[in-house]
């Protein structure tokens, strides 16, 4: 209790936002009462549990019809076919904006030994895989955050990037003040302890970092130094790829089954007969190969089954396009892609138009969230895993850039780039920088100066040695 009253009193004094909300935060933390201060933060989880269900096939609507219920007999089972539109519109949306890795330019060349290990950073974390889960999550959920566990193992400090959603077991409960400023972070989630499972609530500020564990008598709390001076924690929300379209995505499986059951009825022969010719059948489940038909009003046929009528077969058509049209997702079947066989670099991007449109509008929610995440990679390795290098890393000046979904046109662009550079257009170290093909550019600059520098002092000898050969033959 002594550590929590010093923590409390030591950022008592801070500038806290006008909503108070950040004094109220401290306060309970401080009393130990972690479930109201839970309950301080964000809880989208009503939002979000209705995500869940609408992405995952099985808890679909179509599920719950029931099935007719018939005299005497066991109920008729209907169909009940789900689709999978949610996660395909979900995969595009993921691929037009993240096929390819977020490219990283370093414009301040003094700096060149940080931006190497910035980029080491990246691999390590494994940044492209994590930022392709938090994307596809986010997409799914509308929520999901990237943890940077950092702890120390064999003497060495360490991190390890964990990403988490209400789908993988957790509740995640942001803290924002009226400018939208992320003033704190937490999450729960439950450990098994022998027989148990023990609830535990983390809470991530920019000074501490609180380990709460629920115990068998109120909660635990051991608050922890941030070594970063930042909330270790990306925040990743939007709205969901189908948002707005469930009722459409919920009446084409409605159709789907109706359909289905129409075949399942009219799959086996149906025999409409009249009284007497039943009776003279020797067994009325089965149609006889020869029936003697005995009055003049008898009659035997078999039941065509009904034709699919244009209307179903224009709704389904209308609710296919539009499901994808709303939504801003291309269509990407076998049928489509045919047509776009030839087409390559501008044509392209204008035939998947929607997908580009979608692609900026994602720009404005990730464009910021990526960048607060490399400004949290650089405090990380300033203060903790790369401290020598803080000065550099301090004047760093990193941009980053989503890569085009579509790099078929790259043979094209090295073309330009080299005919630009050769034309004196271009200088040798921005031309290799825009070619990209090596994850050291600056060394390769180096090499390449070398190498020019070799052959130059090359020429000049074999010039010198073929006038010093002309000079020896005049004389002779």
């Amino acid at each position: 209790m002594n550590l929590i009253e010093e923590i409390f009193n030591a950022i008592r004094n801070k500038t806290l936002n006008s909503l108070g909300a950040e004094r109220d935060l401290m306060k309970l933390i401080q009393d130990k009462d972690i479930s109201r201060a839970e309950s301080l933060m964000q809880n989208r989880d009503k939002e979000v549990c209705e995500a869940i269900r609408e992405y995952n096939p099985e808890t679909h609507r179509v599920k719950n019809r029931r099935d007719k219920l018939r005299k005497n007999r066991e109920p008729y089972r209907v169909e009940k076919l789900p689709r999978t539109r949610q996660r395909y519109i979900n995969e595009v949306e993921l691929f037009f904006l993240l096929a390819n890795n977020i490219q990283w330019k370093n414009t301040d060349e003094a700096s060149d030994n940080a931006f190497e290990a910035f980029n080491q950073f990246l691999k390590d974390t494994r940044f492209n895989a994590t930022m392709r889960q938090a994307k596809r999550l986010a997409g799914a959920e509308t929520e999901s955050a990237k943890v940077y566990h950092i702890y120390r193992e064999d003497g060495v400090a360490r991190v390890k990037v964990l990403v988490i959603s209400k789908s993988k077991g957790y509740t995640l409960r942001p803290l924002f003040d009226q400018y939208e400023n992320l003033i704190a972070f937490g999450y729960g989630y439950y450990l098994k302890e022998g027989d148990r499972s023990i609830e535990h609530f983390d809470i991530h500020t920019p000074e501490y970092i609180y380990r709460c564990r629920h115990g068998l008598i109120g909660w635990e709390v051991n608050a922890v130094p941030n070594p970063t001076g930042k909330i270790n924690v990306i925040y990743y929300r939007q709205q969901k790829a189908w948002d707005g379209l469930q009722p459409r995505i919920d009446r084409e499986e409605h159709i789907d089954s109706k359909a289905a059951d129409t075949n399942n009825y009219f799959a086996d022969p149906k025999v409409k007969a009249t009284a007497d010719v039943i009776q003279n059948l020797a067994d009325p489940a089965t149609v006889g190969e020869v029936i003697q038909l005995t009055g003049e009003g008898s009659t035997i046929e078999y039941l065509a089954p009904p034709e699919y009528s244009s209307m179903k077969d224009s709704e389904k058509k209308d609710l296919h396009d539009s499901i994808l049209f709303d939504t801003f997702t291309p269509d990407f079947s076998y049928e489509n892609m045919k047509g776009m066989g030839t087409l390559s670099g501008e044509a392209l991007r204008r035939a998947l138009i929607l997908g580009y449109i979608k692609r900026d509008n994602l720009k404005e929610v990730y464009d910021e969230m990526v960048d607060r995440e490399k400004n949290l990679i650089i405090a990380i390795m300033a203060n903790v895993t790369h401290p020598e290098l803080a000065a550099e890393l301090s004047r760093m000046q990193v941009e980053h850039s989503f890569s085009e979904p579509f790099n078929e046109d790259k043979d094209k662009q090295w073309t330009a780039i080299t005919s630009l550079y050769r034309g004196g257009l271009l200088s040798l170290d921005t031309a290799v920088t825009l070619l990209a093909v090596t994850d050291a550019p600056q060394e390769e600059i180096e090499k390449i100066k070398a190498d020019k520098q070799e052959d130059m002092e090359n020429t000049i000898k074999m010039q010198q040695k073929s006038r010093q050969n002309e000079g020896g033959s005049s004389e002779e």
